[in-house]
């Protein structure tokens, strides 16, 4: 009976230090997980603020050629150009707050 018992103590010990090695495990990948987001969310968070960047130079080099381009599109050249100067005076404002 003694034996039973031991051997029942011993296999349960093996199985919770299986049990705890595996936790331990997880909680490394769970780590690791943790870190991989956080350099895929900087990564996207650049990859965002690049293509804004790219945006805005986009949008300024279509009112140069606009400029550029004749008489016929000033007014839409103008339009694009008070747009810009409320998104800068929206700017301005938030900075201001």
């Amino acid at each position: 009976m003694a034996t039973d018992l031991r051997q029942q103590l011993e296999r349960v010990n093996a199985k919770t230090t299986l049990v705890m090695e595996k936790y331990a495990l997880m909680q490394q990948r769970l780590a690791q997980a943790r870190a991989e987001i956080e350099r895929l969310n900087d990564e996207l968070r650049r990859s965002r603020q690049a293509a804004e960047a790219l945006e805005l130079r986009l949008e300024y080099l279509t009112v140069s050629h606009t400029v550029a381009s004749g008489a016929e599109q000033v007014e839409h050249t103008k339009a694009m150009i008070d747009e810009l100067v409320r998104d800068i005076d929206r700017c301005i404002a938030d900075l201001a707050d």
